[in-house]
């Protein structure tokens, strides 16, 4: 029969102290949540410049709007007053031009140019590098020519051109030496052309003008 005054002592290892915390944990675990009792929120900070520009990409073409309706008619303007009438009667229309070097074209479609004005009236329209006058008073005009051909220089055509129509046309052969010449009575009109076109070589010099054009207005309309 067992002593019941007689129980076995068992001692037991006292209980492990807690861990240890920081003190900033202890205090936030000792509010309701560490969110609420954490760092205090600062004041907001200055805004940022602005950003760069991006660059997109082009869109696409939209589709083609309507044709509107058409507007309204305005209101018809006034008559202007009639201009004036040019008067050419006191007009005085003639030049002289001449070559001071020879020239050669092998095409009877060159014109024939000029170098140097003898005479040359205000309101005469006259080119000469082309050798091509305008008329800008329409009448009667006269015109003349004369060149040189030499000797052994082969053929020589000069033709007296109203815009593209040839009305005279004088030839000198191969072996033939002399001044080739011709004139003209022409009833122009504002615009109107006249010039020299040539085959061959015209021959000149600059003290000695064998190769000239003339032309004069004899009568305005």
């Amino acid at each position: 029969m067992k002593n019941a005054g007689c129980q076995a002592h068992v001692s037991l290892p006292p209980p492990s102290p807690p861990p240890t915390q920081p003190e900033a944990h202890r205090q936030c675990c000792s509010a309701s949540t560490c969110e609420e009792q954490g760092v205090q929120r600062g004041a907001p900070g200055n805004k940022g410049s602005k950003g760069d520009d991006g660059i997109g990409l082009p869109g696409k073409i939209g589709p083609r709007g309507l044709v509107g309706a058409a507007g309204q008619a305005g209101v018809k303007g006034q008559k202007g007053e009639p201009g004036e009438t040019l008067d050419d009667s006191n007009q005085r229309v003639a030049f002289t031009v001449v070559r001071t070097s020879q020239f050669t074209s092998s095409s009877h479609d060159t014109r024939l140019p000029f170098q140097q004005t003898e005479i040359l009236l205000s309101g005469t329209s006259f080119d000469l590098e082309t050798g091509t006058f305008t008329c800008s008073v329409p009448g009667t005009y006269v015109f003349s020519f004369s060149v040189l051909k030499y000797s052994n220089s082969g053929s020589l055509h000069i033709h007296l051109v109203k815009n593209s129509y040839w009305v005279i046309t004088t030839y000198g052969e191969s072996s033939q030496r002399g001044q080739l010449s011709g004139s003209a009575v022409l009833v122009l009109q504002r615009g109107d052309a006249v010039y020299l076109a040539m085959y061959g070589r015209v021959h000149s010099d600059s003290t000695q003008h064998f190769s000239s054009f003339s032309g004069f207005l004899l009568n305005s309309e």
